[in-house]
């Protein structure tokens, strides 16, 4: 199954988690409304009353976690008591956490996401974030400095699965669903813990008759308190099962996925056997139990596991008898160039047609591109103020009057720091402009909301400076607006999706503009132009020159993320098969294409 298929899949998965939530808040509204029935004989007012307090508890808690989790991944590491590792710490082994989680990003066509450390010494890991914009990676202490490389490679790896396979926007549904059908329990015991004897505090200081009265108040705001505790049991059984239903199918998958990662079946099979052997988590919040279903393994014992048995996911990984494993014992885990010119046509159709699973051969290239860059821009890339300067470097490259457009812009201080990056740009090998913007993204994210808007501002100004906006100047321009801008729109789900010929429009002016930008001659644009639409299936009208305008291709592109995604990718294979037309495609080229799948929320990996 490939990546447009697991997407899909993600989305049927969430039709699964509505039915079972409903399913639970229904039988937890007849557990709290027969009792009452029984007590007021059945009386309408009484038991409507209570079963619709039971419904806007659960609703209005399940809301507001929602809310509380709106940021994404971040809002989940912080709910965890998790801490930003710092990019430019002197930690080792927090060094190479961070080394391997961006040879994971930039292998997988991502942007870098930040990531959060869990102060606990058992194992263990989590991705977080409703889409790869917002994303985080989250580790233990154990994880990080129990583990050796192969092995943490491995888990890492296993996260980056669960990114790409579309499981984190379920997970943090799943954590504001579990809250709410468990707040019963929770407001009665608020009730038991506070109110009640509160009340009944008040009430022993006065000898009066309301006094008395105020401590039946007391006692019965107690009962009524350990009820919806009680009741609040159900909704406890209801959010183990619902963890268990949803989450252990795909832990199998996810393994499978960073073996395909790494090919090193040894590095995510130690860390695993490392972890049989440990407790589950110890030191962290309380909001564990909310999140269990997000992490690498059981991060808390339950009344349903919400991961498989350690023993059978080693015998899936290692391709063993998991009888056969018994007690589990630790083990530890025990050139490629890069081109200037471009890449083989057949590199980029094999990694298009493999469903964008990234694989070993993936990660080496991202090795190669982080090898590449220079250590002063990977040194700049760690902070948002030098990583702009980095940027707008990248942009001006060979370009004078956007240089001295820059001159106006930035303080003298900047300008000079600038020139100095951009001394070291213009020496850099063109594979690793991509991943220098994934590597700054994270950096980006940092400023404050004004300094945001100044430098998206800013950089835009500078593309438009010389009246002609080049293609790598588009891909700038584009990945940084979708992964650093808080104005980017995410589009909603649609229960109604129209099929791919709706957009028949839309398509035609992305691989009109594809074809242009490919060739030096209209018929060599029509020959790309007429492949692409045979992959496509469908007869489409080429678009003239002039309508293929930057403003229209990202119009355009912002209608076709409204497709299914098995849709998506009927229209990037017509992209791939556009810019492979003559049998060589360039960097510009490749850079165009993953540019287009990244704005379809469908990164793809680093092409051979």
């Amino acid at each position: 199954m490939n990546f447009y298929e697991h997407q899909d899949r993600a989305q049927r998965r969430t039709k699964l988690i509505v039915f079972l939530f409903i399913l639970a808040v229904i039988c937890i509204v007849t557990l709290v409304s027969v009792p009452i029935g029984f007590a007021s004989q059945w009386n309408f007012g009484a038991v409507g009353s209570a079963a619709l307090i039971s419904v806007l508890i659960v609703g209005i808690a399940t809301l507001v976690k929602l809310s509380q989790l709106r940021g994404g991944g971040r809002g989940v590491a912080e709910m965890l008591d998790g801490k930003e590792l710092q990019r430019d710490g002197s930690d080792q082994a927090e060094r190479r956490v961070q080394n391997i989680v961006e040879e994971m990003a930039i292998a997988s066509g991502m942007p870098v996401p930040p990531v959060f450390i869990i102060e606990d010494q058992q194992i263990n890991a989590f991705a977080a974030g409703w889409s790869t914009d917002d994303a985080v990676i989250g580790v233990t202490r154990g994880c990080i400095e129990q583990l050796s490389r192969d092995e943490l490679q491995g888990v890492v790896a296993h996260e980056f699965s669960h990114i790409s396979h579309g499981d984190m926007r379920i997970n943090i549904r799943l954590i504001g669903m579990i809250f709410g059908i468990m707040a019963l329990g929770i407001t009665g015991w608020v009730l038991v813990r506070y109110v009640g004897p509160a009340v009944l505090r008040t009430s022993s200081r006065s000898r009066s008759k309301e006094g008395a009265g105020g401590a039946g108040i007391g006692l019965a705001i107690i009962v009524f308190g350990l009820f919806l505790a009680l009741c609040g049991v159900i909704g406890t059984f209801f959010g183990r099962l619902i963890q268990a239903a949803v989450s252990r199918q795909r832990e199998f998958l996810a393994d499978a996925s960073a073996v395909q990662y790494t090919r090193n079946p040894s590095g995510i099979g130690g860390a695993l056997r490392k972890i049989g052997k440990m407790t589950p988590l110890k030191n962290i919040s309380s909001e564990v139990g909310q999140c269990n279903h997000m992490f690498f393994s059981q991060a808390m014992n339950a009344m349903f596991s919400s991961h498989p048995p350690i023993q059978e996911r080693i015998a899936r990984v290692e391709g063993i008898d998991a009888e056969t494993l018994g007690e589990i014992a630790v083990q530890h885990s025990g050139t490629l160039q890069a081109s200037t010119m471009g890449f083989a046509s057949a590199s980029v159709n094999a990694t298009i047609q493999d469903g964008f699973c990234v694989g070993e051969e993936h990660v080496q290239q991202a090795r190669i591109a982080l090898a590449e860059i220079d250590p002063v821009l990977k040194n700049a890339l760690e902070s948002g103020w030098s990583a702009r300067l980095v940027l707008f470097a990248l942009v001006t490259d060979q370009n004078k009057q956007s240089q001295q457009k820059l001159a106006g812009i930035l303080s003298v201080d900047e300008f000079a720091e600038f020139q100095k990056l951009l001394s070291i740009v213009g020496r850099s090998n063109p594979i690793t402009r991509v991943p220098i913007i994934d590597l700054a993204a994270p950096a980006i994210r940092s400023l404050s909301e004004e300094q945001l808007q100044t430098f998206h501002k800013n950089i835009v100004s500078t593309v438009k400076s010389d009246g002609v906006i080049d293609r790598f100047e588009w891909v700038l321009v584009s990945l940084l607006q979708k992964h650093t801008s808080n104005n980017f729109e995410n589009i909603k789900v649609k229960t109604k999706r129209f099929p791919v010929q709706h957009y028949s429009d839309d398509i035609s002016v992305v691989l009109s503009a594809i074809a242009y930008c490919g060739t030096n001659n209209l018929e060599g644009a029509k020959q790309a132009f007429s492949k692409a639409t045979k992959k496509l299936g469908q007869e489409i009208s080429m678009q003239e020159a002039v309508n293929c305008t930057m403003p229209k291709i990202n119009g355009a592109l912002k209608n076709l993320r409204l497709l299914r995604f098995v849709d998506k990718q009927l229209c990037i294979e017509a992209c791939e098969a556009c810019v492979t037309h003559d049998g060589v495609v360039t960097i510009a080229e490749a850079e165009t294409l993953r540019a287009i799948g990244d704005l379809l929320d469908c990164p793809i990996p680093m092409f051979e």
